[in-house]
């Protein structure tokens, strides 16, 4: 098996991105950002243009051969392919019944692409040759490179500044190269094996035996694809390259890719939202979670948005379908071929009422809708079916289908018009009765051509996953079956990803970012004083307070409302308060000054260590469901934000939602109702509903306060919000003043609290 990159080396991705960025080095016209800064500019001056992208089967030369460099004589496999091989081979000889030339230089013509399958040790002065035979486009199998440590990340460097020099684009190294199934072109070093189905599902994966593993289930389920491409060590093409390119093939509807990291994260949603704008559905299983990366934090909102959670957030607001499973990779990418885009609600036909309850209970779980059928519907199956039958969704057209074949066909014809239903799931194992039974395949010969007229979406599954016969496979491709990988088990599943990816297909959200007024420095910490001005500046509503440094301070403070009195103890080295006794609730005012008294006491008997700056003193409001508000700014990714319970549930019942900033009110709103403790905001056991528009809104402002600090910004904080009114009572801004790592653990970040 080939060496790949292993998670402990991922941090070299993201220095090569890094480095990608500030050196300059060569990336897709339609991808590039523009200069952050007139500086840059001036330091590493303008980015060199991008050489063309590698053909992927479509070379732009038609006349010119597909290269390949193979001493060992096992070259890359052709499905069909018209285009002629030009083995080299430095002995000479013959490679695949051909002439082998001892040089480039010795070819008649200039080719297309080279495959380069050699020693790692023999890779550079391969590349050389094809360098200097003017050929601009390679895939690098071989390995060796940045997979295998420090050396190999220094050989790769060597190969890459040559690829650089001379304008060449190279998928690889350590890639297995790709297959176009529709140009019946695959270079890759292993035989074709039996045939793939062309259709309109693309694989793009990092992993050279996952794209395998990934080509042959959908071989044996007989999904059709039209790309299957292995980025290996993406010295040069990426992920967001070929997802990129693959916007603009129209033989490509879905694409499925698995990465175990992203070198440029903003080039790869930059890929997606076209993909997105384009109605195709990129669906996305991203390995390498962890929890470490979690638990290396600032503060709450740091260790409840690890690394994978930001991920997800942004992938999310990119339109990416995120899956956990290879299987559920390839199964959402065949339903979305099957059906595009899916704006209402399932409809479900089988001949089983024990399918039906399965169905029914697996929707509610995941909350697909299962619309009660129209009238006008329920009359016409009603003209159809049994007197015993009864016209409901999920429906059994009953064992009557048994007799009349044309039944489940008719059955679906009348649902399908429905107008309230967006997609017809037919479970039932039609195609591989029909393989010995002449109703079957009379059934699925009418139940195809009524689905290919129908203008609802329909899609044919097994109850269960099924080994698919060659003569299954053979009828379905004969009469167009709309089958789809899965049994209903994993089926709903991906029906119900489409639908939520369909309803949020709009406009990236746009707002404007506030200008914030501050001549403070943006390292170290920020005081009260500075703060609070802010937040008010962003349209941040705050409770009065005041931080004074004795009881006798507090006492008079409190005496200017009429409301009870919290008073909590001000020290960045306190993260938890409550646990040393360092906040009091509903202090009554004559009692202000001895309760303050006893709290400094009992902090200090606490934490002796801890520098204390004074006591924060403000009136007590109403009790309501207090939330946790806080933005991380991730260096790769952005600003993700997170809600969810507050106060000390924030960490103990993990109910967080996360956002990738910018968002709107509206997208505030949809993750507050994503939230297991929704029904308490939304006014459960007959308790007063809270305004969800104000409070979305209020926390756009938050969100949008952390956009105006800028790329400096480490996180921001509000734990607890009150839900009752918009109210806040704590913010931590710390700045990165300090290095990426220091600040993440927060030994290295300060943090100012406003009340």
């Amino acid at each position: 098996m080939l060496p790949r990159l292993s998670r402990g080396q991922l941090p070299h991705r993201r220095e090569r991105a890094r480095r990608r960025r500030h050196d300059g080095l060569a990336r897709h016209p339609r991808l590039r950002l523009p200069a952050p800064s007139r500086l840059r500019k001036e330091i590493h001056g303008p980015p060199p243009q991008r050489p063309a992208r590698p053909p992927l089967g479509r070379p732009r030369r038609r006349e010119r051969p597909v290269r390949l460099v193979d001493p060992d004589r096992r070259g890359p496999h052709r499905h069909g392919v018209r285009r002629r091989g030009l083995p080299r081979e430095p002995q000479g000889g013959t490679a695949h019944g051909r002439e082998a030339h001892r040089s480039l230089h010795d070819l008649p013509v200039v080719p297309d692409l080279a495959y380069v399958m050699v020693p790692g040790s023999a890779v550079l002065p391969a590349m050389r040759d094809v360098a200097a035979a003017g050929v601009r486009n390679a895939v690098v199998l071989s390995s060796g490179f940045a997979e295998t440590g420090e050396e190999g990340r220094a050989a790769q460097e060597e190969l890459a500044a040559l690829c650089r020099a001379s304008g060449m684009s190279v998928l690889g190294p350590n890639a297995l190269g790709y297959v176009n199934v529709g140009a019946r072109t695959a270079l890759k070093p292993f035989p074709p094996g039996e045939e793939l189905r062309a259709g309109s599902v693309a694989i793009v994966s990092q992993s050279g035996n996952v794209t395998i593993q990934l080509m042959n289930m959908a071989r044996s389920f007989d999904v059709g694809l039209s790309f299957a491409v292995s980025t290996g060590n993406e010295m040069d093409v990426d992920l967001a390259d070929v997802v990129d390119f693959l916007v603009d093939e129209a033989a490509t509807s879905v694409i499925a890719v698995f990465a175990e990291a992203f070198g440029d994260p903003a080039a790869f949603l930059a890929a997606c939202r076209r993909a997105r704008a384009a109605d195709k559905l990129v669906v996305c299983l991203k390995v390498g979670r962890s929890e470490a990366a979690a638990r290396a934090a600032l503060a709450h909102t740091g260790s409840l948005v690890g690394d994978d959670a930001v991920i997800d957030a942004f992938l999310r607001s990119a339109g990416v379908v995120r899956v956990s499973s290879l299987e559920d990779l390839l199964v959402v990418a065949d339903t979305f071929a099957r059906t595009g885009p899916i704006t209402g609600g399932l409809a479900l036909l089988t001949m089983s009422g024990g399918t039906c309850d399965i169905v029914a209970d697996r929707a509610e779980d995941l909350g697909v809708a299962l619309p009660d059928l129209a009238p006008a519907t329920v009359q016409g199956l009603e003209a159809l079916l049994p007197a015993f039958a009864a016209a409901h969704n999920p429906l059994d057209v009953t064992g009557a289908a048994v007799a009349d074949a044309a039944l489940f066909g008719d059955a679906l014809e009348v649902v399908a018009r429905d107008p309230g239903v967006g997609v017809v799931v037919v479970a039932q194992e039609i195609d591989h009765q029909a393989e010995n039974l002449a109703w079957g395949r009379d059934a699925v010969r009418h139940l195809s051509e009524v689905a290919a007229a129908a203008a609802t979406p329909t899609v044919l599954v097994n109850t269960t996953v099924r080994h698919l016969s060659p003569a299954v496979r053979a009828l379905r491709r004969e009469l167009a079956v709309p089958a789809v990988f899965g049994g209903v088990d994993r089926v709903l599943p991906a029906v119900h990803a489409v639908q939520e990816w369909s309803r949020g297909r709009r406009a990236p959200v746009s707002r404007p970012v506030p200008v914030l007024a501050t001549g403070a420095p943006r390292t170290g910490t920020w005081s009260e004083a500075t703060c609070r001005p802010l937040l008010e500046q962003a349209g941040v509503p705050l409770v009065p307070g005041v931080v004074v440094a004795t009881p006798a301070e507090a006492a008079r403070a409190a005496a200017g409302w009429d409301d009870p009195t919290v008073l909590k103890v001000v020290s960045d080295d306190i993260l938890h308060k409550s646990d040393v006794g360092g906040v009091a609730l509903g202090v009554a005012a004559p009692d202000v000054e001895g309760r303050a008294a006893r709290l400094l006491e009992e902090v200090a008997a606490a934490r002796p260590d801890a520098s204390i700056e004074g006591i924060l003193v403000g009136p007590m409001r109403p009790e309501g469901i207090d939330l946790l508000v806080g933005v991380v700014r991730d260096p790769s990714w952005g600003n993700v934000l997170a809600v969810g319970l507050g106060g000390i549930w924030a960490e103990v019942m993990d109910d967080v939602q996360r956002l990738a900033l910018p968002a709107g009110p509206d997208d505030v709103e949809a993750a507050l109702r994503r939230l297991r403790a929704w029904p308490l905001l939304a006014g459960a056991r007959g308790t007063t509903p809270v305004d969800v528009a104000a409070l979305a809104a209020a926390i756009c402002r938050i969100a949008d306060l952390s956009l105006a600090l800028g790329d400096d910004l480490a996180a921001v904080e509000v734990n607890p919000c009150g839900s009752v009114a918009p109210w806040w009572r704590r913010s931590t801004l710390p700045w990165s003043g300090a290095t990426p790592d220091r600040r993440l653990r927060g030994s290295g970040a300060q943090r100012v609290r406003v009340n």
